[in-house]
């Protein structure tokens, strides 16, 4: 028999990304090892077993005991799940001589307990055998045992004859000699973890924790959420921002607080709210700024990373007041470097990012043409807030004795109590280091959906869940559309990886997949989404840099969410300004950038009807290229600036639309019709790739594509049947009882109704070249046999049952097309040109995920 020692990294697989224990948790773990190494080492084996048994019950809760002659056996939910052979230290002969081998009396017992409980107790569920003393650790997958012992037929007939006593002599020592004489011979391989407790450094210490844990032990499931909320940072948060959290019918929901001199009590005082009466334009304000200083405390953090900066900007020294924050907001941020004028000390380094989160919102620009009170942040003031009753700073010797703050260094201080980042880099050598006081972008993902949630409640789905649907999906939709494209029939994501010769067509036809999420929320399964579709890119060969050369020497895996990439040593890959642009950091983080930037621009769109939930999935997705902005001009420092892919996540009621989304465009025209048609399509397409690539005026491409969508929707309610019963009904009444009716007032003909009738009574008479048609309508100027009156008809209170009943058709039908130009409705037959083919007509998603409503 061939005796494989693995590393512990390797027996752990995936495992050893996803199980990190806190720094305190590793404390504690090192505790218990220096507990168990204290025991009398001249003590008898019970002891020492009783010993083992304490530390891992005290380490992991385990639940262990006795079972027959097991030495000892970890069982979960009654049922023996881990069983333990163990030795004492003075019992070397029973005991696998070194790290390499197994072979020993304690391994031939462990073989004959596990075929006791498989076979003679039926028990299908064991997980691991551990063979130990109080140093050293033998640890094996219990289908190890299954593969090399449970089929083999000597070692079957020596149990029978042992366990069974259908042999000659029945006793264990029997089974175990001739075990013992056999596994020599035996042409398997066993593949094994061995740690030594007396000789480990940090790194293994977090590891053999690892080991040990249930999720490998008892291989249970493990559901890791990065999305999760880090309640003391949100509380704190809140109270700053003068909010608070109440339970109102069984629902979490957001209301103001009385708390003096918050950021709510500065807006009531100085921009002339009310807060009851305008509390939604209140939170509108907080979210938006919310949001904005977020965002700027991640990018503080990841400048400060990349050597960009040399300390922080968010600080009282360089932004002394809200003025400041103000100018940082709209002539730093919103501004490229080249046009900026002014700029305060200290924030001249700030990068231009192109991100819509530092445009003015209508709020902010509302009194700016009155000459009135701009209703931005430079109008609120700092003055002292009472710290939160358990503020992380009273952890802080500085703030311990402090009782307030003025509101600007509260919020600093706050802010750099907590480890913001942009990277995995807060796990140090499989340990999470300051977990308490982490904030990444999952974190802060939950406290912006939270606080959107304010009215009803907020509902997220746990990253596990995300990822996994996400992966089941995707994979199958990655492997249909290649299929489709190239005709091919494979199955696996492997299969594909040996079937693909052209990287750069493989790449488009990646980037061709489109996935939607109708109800998209704070944008949880977009992000998710994202980093599947990158790690599916690694695994099929095809995640290149803009040469179109594929990425070598390193690792690609997910993690909670994140991305991991580590170089050919298993170091994780950190970046920093370069000195130039070939080094290999620099070439990754660009590589990895515009793929992220591709797949967001490309393949993933988002719907939702709250404009706020819209606002916080573009945010996130932003995040999600920020962790990876590289150095577009190392010289002068400049950072790739950010898309506008805003655009791909759209505010409106995604179940109501009115225009189906099988129907042809250009069915019923004429072919020059048809040729425009095609062209506005294709200029559609245009304008929406040059929004998203900031190329020329967003304003007058934003107005472009606005004029192409009502030119689309007009195309569809020119041939919607109401229409043509509309100006049926329209011709038939006037031809009947002559026009002037619809002339009785004023306030009509400057009506869109008033229009409308014109539009179509004008159609009738004349050509589009403006002459008569040869057979005009007849006008009659009265109603002969209901009017004796030669005057026209002022009013309908004279017309018969005909008359009205048209009068009736024309209104309903009108009011009918009203509806469908106005109306709140989200009309996906053309809302995305990215799933219109070449005619117009709509092609649809590859895939449509999200939750169900709640």
């Amino acid at each position: 028999m061939k005796y494989n020692r693995l590393s512990l990294q390797d027996f752990l697989g995936n495992l050893s990304s996803q199980i990190n224990p806190s720094k305190s948790q590793v404390d504690e773990f090192k505790s218990h090892i220096s507990k168990l190494q204290q025991t009398d080492k001249e003590e008898s084996e019970e002891h020492h077993k009783n010993a083992i048994n304490s530390f891992l019950t005290q380490c992991f809760k385990y639940t262990i005991n006795t079972k027959g002659r097991i030495d000892a056996t970890i069982f979960e939910e009654g049922e023996a799940k881990v069983i333990i052979e163990a030795k004492s230290l003075k019992n070397k002969s029973q005991f696998p001589a070194n790290a390499e081998t197994l072979e020993s009396k304690a391994f031939c017992e462990s073989i004959l307990y596990y075929l006791r409980e498989s076979i003679s107790n039926n028990n299908n569920n064991i997980k691991h055998i551990i063979l130990c003393n109080l140093n050293c650790f033998y640890i094996i997958d219990a289908k190890e045992y299954y593969q090399c012992f449970s089929k083999d037929k000597t070692i079957l007939k020596a149990f029978k004859n042992t366990d069974l006593k259908e042999g000659n002599d029945t006793t264990t020592e029997k089974f175990y000699d001739d075990l013992a004489e056999y596994l020599p011979k035996l042409n398997s391989e066993i593949s094994y973890v061995y740690f030594d407790l007396t000789q480990t450094d940090t790194m293994d210490i977090a590891l053999i924790y690892a080991v040990l844990s249930p999720a490998v032990l008892l291989k249970q499931k493990m559901f890791i959420d990065a999305n999760t909320l880090n309640q003391g940072f949100y509380d704190e948060l809140l109270y700053i921002l003068g909010l608070q959290e109440k339970l109102e019918n069984g629902k979490v929901i957001i209301i103001p607080s009385n708390t003096q001199n918050t950021f709510l009590d500065s807006i009531t005082k100085n921009l002339g709210f009310n807060v009851q009466d305008d509390f939604e334009d209140i939170f509108s304000l907080l979210t938006t700024w919310n949001n904005r200083i977020l965002f700027l405390r991640l990018l503080e953090s990841m400048l400060l990373s990349f050597g960009h900066i040399k300390k922080p900007f968010l600080d009282l020294e360089i932004i002394p007041d809200f003025k400041i924050f103000n100018q940082l907001f709209f002539d730093v941020l919103a501004k490229k470097e080249s046009s900026r004028t002014q700029i305060p000390k200290g924030l001249e380094n700030i990068p231009y990012l192109n991100s819509s989160l530092f445009e003015k919102t209508t709020l902010e620009k509302e009194d700016e043409k009155k000459g009135g009170k701009n209703k931005q942040i430079r109008s609120l003031d700092s003055n002292p807030l009472e710290l939160y009753k358990s503020s992380v700073l009273k952890k802080d010797s500085e703030y311990k004795n402090k009782d307030s703050l003025p509101l600007l260094e509260y919020l600093f201080s706050f802010l750099h109590s907590y480890d913001f980042t942009t990277t995995p880099q807060d796990i140090e050598n499989h340990t999470k280091i300051n977990f308490d006081k982490l904030i990444n972008s999952a974190v802060l993902g939950l406290v912006f959906e939270k606080l959107n949630g304010y009215k009803e409640g907020s509902f997220y789905t746990p990253s596990f869940i995300t990822s996994y649907m996400c992966r089941e999906s995707i994979t199958k939709i990655v492997i249909d559309k290649f299929n489709s494209a190239k005709n091919w029939g494979c199955k696996t994501i492997d299969e594909l990886y040996n079937k693909i010769d052209d990287i750069q067509e493989a790449n488009k036809i990646f980037h061709s997949i489109t996935i939607c999420d109708p109800a998209v929320g704070s944008g949880h399964f977009l992000v998710s989404a994202l980093n599947e579709l990158i790690y599916i890119k690694y695994k099929l060969g095809i995640l290149c840099d803009e040469q179109g050369r594929k990425l070598k020497d390193i690792s690609l895996e997910l993690s909670n969410d994140e991305i991991i990439i580590k170089g050919q040593n298993g170091e994780i890959i950190s970046y920093c300004i370069p000195a130039h642009k070939e080094i290999e950091s620099h070439k990754i983080q660009k590589a990895i950038f515009n793929t992220k930037k591709g797949i967001i621009e490309n393949c993933l769109f988002g719907v939702d009807i709250n404009p706020n939930s819209c606002e916080i999935t573009r945010l996130r997705l932003w995040i999600e290229l920020l962790k990876y902005s590289y150095y577009e001009d190392i010289e002068r420092k400049y950072l790739q600036t950010l898309p506008n892919i805003d655009i791909n996540i759209k505010a409106g009621n995604s179940l109501i639309s009115n225009f189906p989304i099988n129907t042809k465009l250009t069915t019923g025209l004429t072919i020059e019709f048809t040729r425009n048609l095609k062209t506005a399509i294709e200029d559609y397409k245009t304008q929406v790739s040059l929004y998203k690539e900031a190329l020329g005026n967003k304003t007058l491409i934003t107005q472009k594509i606005s004029s192409i969508k009502t030119m689309l929707k007009e195309h569809f309610i020119k041939w919607d049947k109401r229409t043509q019963s509309l100006e049926k009904s329209v011709r038939e009444f006037v031809g009947k009882y002559g026009e002037d009716i619809f002339k009785w007032e004023q306030k009509f003909r400057d009506s869109d109704f008033g229009f409308e009738i014109e539009r179509i009574i004008t159609d009738s008479l004349y050509d589009e070249k403006g002459k008569p048609k040869n057979n005009p309508i007849k006008f009659q100027k009265g109603l002969e046999g209901i009017s004796s009156s030669s005057e026209p008809i002022k009013t309908p209170d004279e017309l018969d049952k005909v008359g009205l009943k048209l009068l009736e058709s024309i209104k309903s039908d009108f009011e009918h097309l009203e509806q469908l130009r106005k109306g709140d409705s989200f009309e996906w037959r053309f809302e995305f040109p990215e799933v219109l083919d070449e005619e117009g007509d709509f092609v649809g998603f590859d895939l449509v995920i999200g939750n169900p409503p709640y």
